[in-house]
């Protein structure tokens, strides 16, 4: 059977991207391969036509993930992702999250949007420690993970309004953030 090189692509494409706004909602191991083709708009056996299994597709869908994040995002890795976009983008954080909280990325070894800001650091401060870098960039992702998930209930819990105080919370949060960057010799935009 002769398959159209660009209906196989976009076969492909669909279910990578599929994979990713699933991801980015729940956690990898709830989702199946009946789920990813439905999201897809394909037909099941695809899964396994193009992946070995559903988690090969999954481990496909990180790294198409990371990629572009470090592509667009981040402008071929010439900058950060920007704050704003870093802590309100479901794709971003919600993705990110969920594959974290199942183990991060097992096996596989690429991690673009790490790389990429650990080569802004080694750019950016080439005589700075190496660990300093990977513990500021850790503790950078943690803030922006945590942003999305506990900002309403820590402000409460304080005694704040996130409706009346939430611009004065964002913008100590985006200082917070900002000085981290900034120890690692790296300017951000919000």
């Amino acid at each position: 059977m002769d398959v159209d090189p660009d209906e196989e692509w976009s076969s492909r494409t669909a279910m990578l991207d599929a994979a990713i706004r699933l991801m980015s909602e729940r956690a990898p191991s709830t989702i199946t391969g009946r789920e990813l083709a439905e999201e897809a708009g394909v037909n099941y056996g695809l899964v396994h036509y193009y992946f070995e299994s559903p988690a090969d597709l999954l481990g496909a869908a990180r790294r198409r993930h990371g990629s572009r994040l470090v592509a667009d995002s981040m402008a071929g890795s010439i900058r950060p992702i920007p704050l704003d976009r870093a802590v309100s983008d479901r794709e971003i954080f919600g993705f990110a999250a969920h594959v974290a909280l199942e183990g991060g990325y097992d096996d596989d070894v690429s991690r673009p949007v790490f790389d990429a800001m650990l080569r802004l650091a080694a750019e950016a401060d080439p005589g700075g420690d190496p660990v300093h870098h990977r513990a500021t960039v850790a503790a950078i992702v943690l803030l922006q993970l945590g942003w999305p998930v506990f900002v309403e209930h820590n402000a409460r819990a304080l005694g704040l309004d996130p409706e009346a105080d939430g611009e004065l919370i964002r913008e100590r949060f985006f200082t917070v953030l900002e000085s981290l960057y900034r120890s690692i010799g790296v300017e951000v935009d919000r």
